[in-house]
């Protein structure tokens, strides 16, 4: 009978892990695996088989199971057998029956009839099976099994290996191995990094894990949860500085999109006492209808501006909020800038709607009188600032300033009128003068 020999490897390629050619590995010094066999596909078989790999790449799983059962109950020899419990395997997988797909494997280890590349392969196969079937420790028997076979071990093994300690939560050992198959890749692998952070982070290493998240933003800047992460590290290592400057970042970056992380910026800001830059945050916010106006939102940014020193744009932010309060304490606050800004009319229009909208306390409404009463003073509108006074006087707090304003406004009606008084009586006399002198 003629004997097909290697050929038939073609056929079996997507069968085998997906190798990166690039990969770096790791020499084991372990001598290299004898099989027990030379057997191979007679014609007839490798016929067969031939047909039942096309539909296998056409994913026609049943007609193709059917087929390969038929095979097995001919009479195979090792190498046969071997060949179509490794399909049947690859068919398991692929619907989903992962520990049935390694048991089939393990049938073809058995033989131990295959060529190194399809052995071993199919160990690595029997791992990942193992780890999909929720079965992580014989996925991790098996790749130490293989692992004492091989000459060479690749980055991606010690990834998957990582990977299975991590399900396993042995976060400890994840590190080590995952570092290793990261020190061997010619090419950074992003969710490599991703993983080995995480278990620095479960391991409580929170140092290490920074450094790694700062690998991870120059692997993917664009990246928004990793700048979001990384300012929280900073954050929860007390190096606020180093948070609010990621945060920054990612906001330059055009990362900073939502509701939730503008305010989480502007808090930030507020919390190391940088109230320019939050009121910045805020009103951009606001205005772009990314942050949801309310009187909360517009009061926040007036005490921003306010601390910041900018009083025109908290006077602006303090009447939006006035548009939409219940009570006078927001127009209170607004007097307080006018005040300062010694605008006596604004001050006053201020105070007004403040009594006009009421919901003040006590002690409150004694302020508004009062600065009522010193607007109308300086406005020289004496008889409305004495009114204003008197309504202060009513209150405990405010009764004591409200007094003497009173007193001194009362003097200098008093004086006034005196004045006014010598006035009326000069110009009588220069008047009855005047008759005399004709």
């Amino acid at each position: 009978m003629k004997i097909i020999k290697n050929k038939f490897y073609l056929l079996l390629i997507l069968c085998l892990l997906s190798q990166n050619i690039l990969a770096g590995s790791f020499k084991t010094g372990n001598p290299e695996r004898k099989k027990s066999n030379s057997e191979a596909f007679t014609e007839q078989i490798y016929k067969k088989m031939e047909k039942l790999a096309l539909l296998v790449t056409e994913e026609k799983y049943s007609e193709a199971r059917t087929g390969l059962n038929d095979i097995l109950k001919r009479k195979l020899n090792t190498y046969e057998i071997a060949q179509v419990n490794q399909y049947i395997g690859w068919i398991d997988a692929s619907e989903g029956k992962y520990v049935d797909a390694a048991n089939r494997y393990q049938n073809a280890l058995d033989s131990d009839s295959l060529p190194n590349q399809a052995h071993f392969g199919m160990m690595l196969q029997m791992a990942q099976m193992y780890m999909a079937g929720d079965q992580e420790q014989k996925a991790l028997d098996m790749l130490y099994k293989y692992y004492a076979g091989v000459d060479e071990i690749d980055d991606k093994t010690f990834a998957l290996e990582a990977n299975i300690h991590y399900q396993m939560a042995n976060y400890s050992k994840v590190i080590p191995v995952m570092i290793k198959a990261i020190g061997l890749s010619e090419k950074p692998q992003e969710n490599w990094h991703y993983l080995l952070y995480g278990a620095y982070k479960q391991e409580s290493k929170f140092r290490e894990a920074v450094g790694v998240m700062e690998k991870l933003i120059q692997l993917n800047p664009n990246k928004k949860d990793y700048f979001t992460r990384l300012s929280q590290d900073y954050f929860n290592l007390k190096e606020d500085k180093k948070a609010l400057a990621i945060l920054s970042l990612a906001d330059e970056n055009g990362l900073v999109e939502t509701e939730k992380e503008k305010l989480q910026l502007f808090q930030m800001y507020s919390y190391l006492e940088i109230p320019y830059n939050a009121g910045k945050v805020l009103e951009k916010g606001l205005r772009d209808g990314v942050i949801k106006p309310s009187f909360k939102r517009w009061e926040d940014l007036g005490k921003t501006w306010y601390a910041a020193a900018e009083m025109d744009n908290a006077l602006e932010a303090y009447g939006e909020a006035s548009k939409l309060s219940t009570d006078g304490k927001i127009d209170l606050y607004r007097s307080y800038i006018y005040l300062d800004k010694e605008d006596w009319p604004n001050l006053a229009m201020t105070v007004n709607t403040a009594i006009e909208k009421g919901g003040l306390d006590e002690n409150d409404i004694g302020k508004v009188w009062m600065l009522l009463g010193t607007a109308e003073f300086e406005m020289k509108n004496n008889a409305k600032a004495i009114a204003a006074f008197r309504n202060a006087a009513k209150y405990p707090k405010s009764k004591s300033g409200a007094h003497q304003w009173l007193n001194h406004l009362q003097e200098a009606e008093r004086i006034k009128r005196e004045r006014r008084d010598v006035e009326i009586a000069n110009e009588k006399e220069r008047a009855a003068n005047a008759v005399i002198d004709q």
